[in-house]
């Protein structure tokens, strides 16, 4: 498929989207419309043959059904976020708050409860893609005394922990950190990990943020970094410091 060019002549990356859904018309209709969004898109109509399709194409991002045959969405996803970064939306009919935490607790990026408008799917999957894009662009690193988070390379550390961070739960810690000791409101921490436009249950903001303390609760404890300004939002409260110096990490996240 040929990718569409800018004014100024250079081509714009074709985006590898899968879909991994096991309704037939639902899988017809969403090739048929990301197609014509200039991506390439590839379907699997189960969880064992999505997992095998993802292995091969190596997509940019990827489309879940929650319930699958063979083995459910969060199993998938689980499997998935073992060894891919690519942004996940889940797809799913149920729209309890806990089925929500448990697909957003194994890995996935966003949330959207079927039926849904074709068009707010795609400004999803476009602002997942725009995220990713920028994430990727960025080189600079964050750090307040024992946490350092190294942008550009999707890494976070405590102590001498690696943070096991989702996509979304990386852009809230570093939209946070950004305005250390300033109050961000939940509003705002959807834009960021979000994008522009892109309405969310702020609940998810929540979930998100209490998945990020989860995973800096340990020794040294570093939970306390995050609190939350009732009614309002969340605020980081440690105080960011210099770029630290250059460092190298092995395959495990250990310093070299």
């Amino acid at each position: 498929m040929q990718a569409a060019t800018s004014s100024d002549s250079r081509q714009t990356p074709v985006v590898r989207v899968l879909v991994i859904e096991d309704d037939p018309t639902l899988s017809a209709t969403l090739r048929y419309s990301l197609q014509k969004q200039g991506h390439h898109v590839t379907v699997a109509a189960d969880g064992l043959e999505g997992i095998k399709v993802a292995r091969g194409s190596r997509p940019n991002i990827i489309l879940l059904d929650l319930m699958l045959p063979n083995i459910d969405g969060r199993e998938v996803c689980r499997y998935l976020r073992g060894w891919t970064d690519a942004p996940i939306l889940m797809l799913t009919a149920l729209d309890r708050e806990e089925d929500v935490i448990a697909g957003l607790e194994v890995g996935a990026d966003d949330y959207v409860t079927k039926p849904f408008r074709m068009n707010e799917l795609i400004a999803r999957i476009n602002a997942l893609i725009r995220r990713t894009r920028s994430q990727e662009s960025e080189a600079d690193t964050l750090i307040a005394g024992d946490l350092m988070v190294m942008i550009g390379e999707h890494r976070a550390f405590y102590g001498d922990r690696e943070l096991r961070l989702a996509p979304k739960e990386f852009q809230i810690l570093i939209a946070l950190m950004r305005r250390a000791g300033k109050v961000c409101t939940r509003a705002e921490l959807m834009k960021e990990a979000w994008g522009e436009g892109i309405v969310v249950d702020p609940r998810n903001v929540d979930v998100h943020v209490r998945l990020i303390r989860a995973q800096l609760e340990g020794e040294p404890d570093g939970s306390w970094l995050i609190e939350t300004v009732h009614g309002v939002g969340y605020r980081f409260a440690g105080e960011l410091g210099p770029n630290p110096p250059a460092m190298e990490f092995d395959s495990e996240g250990s310093t070299v």
